[in-house]
C-alpha cells in the first residue's frame, strides 16, 4: 500500500501497519480503564467524607441495615463483643510493616445476627507461633464506627482454603460465609470499622483507598502517550519525501 500526497510517500508495511492498528487501541484502551479506575476512587472518597451523620441501628433490623446502608455510612450498635472467637486478618501492612486487624464479633442486641466489627491494625510478631493477645471485655457497650466489606485480594488464587487453627483464628481474604461458619452464628453481610476515637481498638487509621484517583490519572497518561508514541514512529518510519531514497 502506497499513498503519494505532493512530495510525500506514505508506503507502510503489512506487519507494521498490524501491529499499530491492534497495538494503539490496545494502549488506549489500558488509558481509559485508568481513568474509570480513577473514578471508581473519587466516589470512594467522597463516600467516605459524606458520610458523616451517624446512624443508630439495631434490633431484628439490624443485619439488613448493615447490607442497605452506603458504604462508609457511620452508625452506632449497642451489644457486646465475643472476644473468645476473633479473627485476625493477615497479610494487612501499615507504615511498611507486616501485621493483622483484629476483626471481633459483635452480639448487637436483639438483633439475631452478629456484626463483625474491624478494631484495628496490630503488628506480627515473628518468630513465634502464639498468636497475639487481643482479648475485650463482654460488657455491654455502644460502638461507633462505618460500614464497609472485607478487604479482597488482587489476585485471587484458586484451591481449597487450610485448615483453620484454634482462636483467634488468623483467616486471609476470606467471605464473610466462611467466617460465620467458623463462628457458629450468622454474620451480617458487611462489616464495621470502629471510630478511631473508640476504647477497645488498635491502630485504626481508616482510608477509603490505598492510593488516590491521581494515581490512575497518571497511568492513564502514560498509556494514552505510549499509544500516541507508536503512532508517531509508525508515521516517521513510513512517511518519505519522494527523492529522499534517491528514486
Amino acid at each position: 500500500m502506497a499513498l503519494s500526497v505532493g512530495n510525500w510517500r506514505f508506503r507502510p508495511g503489512r506487519i507494521p501497519t498490524l501491529a499499530v492498528v491492534l497495538l494503539c487501541p490496545l494502549l488506549a484502551s489500558l488509558g481509559i480503564w485508568q481513568l474509570d479506575r480513577a473514578e471508581q476512587k473519587r466516589q470512594l472518597v467522597s463516600g467516605f467524607e459524606a458520610g458523616t451523620e451517624t446512624i443508630v441501628i439495631g434490633g431484628a433490623s439490624v443485619g439488613d441495615a448493615v447490607a442497605d446502608l452506603p458504604r462508609y455510612q457511620r452508625v452506632e450498635i449497642e451489644g457486646s463483643y465475643e472476644s473468645e472467637h476473633q479473627f485476625l486478618l493477615d497479610n494487612m501492612t501499615y507504615g511498611g510493616a507486616a501485621g493483622y486487624q483484629v476483626l471481633t464479633p459483635f452480639a448487637v442486641e436483639g438483633g439475631g445476627v452478629h456484626v463483625l466489627v474491624n478494631r484495628g491494625w496490630i503488628p506480627k510478631a515473628f518468630g513465634t507461633s502464639l498468636m497475639p493477645d487481643i482479648g475485650v471485655s463482654g460488657e455491654r457497650r455502644r460502638i461507633r464506627g462505618r460500614i464497609t466489606r472485607l478487604p479482597r485480594p488482587g489476585l485471587e488464587l484458586s484451591g481449597e482454603a487450610p485448615p483453620l487453627p484454634e482462636w483467634p483464628r488468623a483467616v486471609q481474604f476470606p467471605v464473610m460465609e466462611e467466617l460465620a461458619q467458623a463462628l457458629g452464628e450468622p454474620l451480617a453481610t458487611r462489616m464495621v470499622l470502629l471510630d478511631e476515637t473508640e476504647d477497645g481498638g488498635y491502630v485504626r487509621d481508616w482510608s477509603p483507598v490505598e492510593f488516590g484517583p491521581e494515581t490512575h490519572m497518571g497511568y492513564a497518561l502514560q498509556w494514552f502517550a505510549m499509544s500516541v508514541t507508536v503512532l508517531i514512529i509508525y508515521l516517521a518510519l513510513n512517511l518519505k519525501r519522494i527523492g529522499d531514497d534517491g528514486r
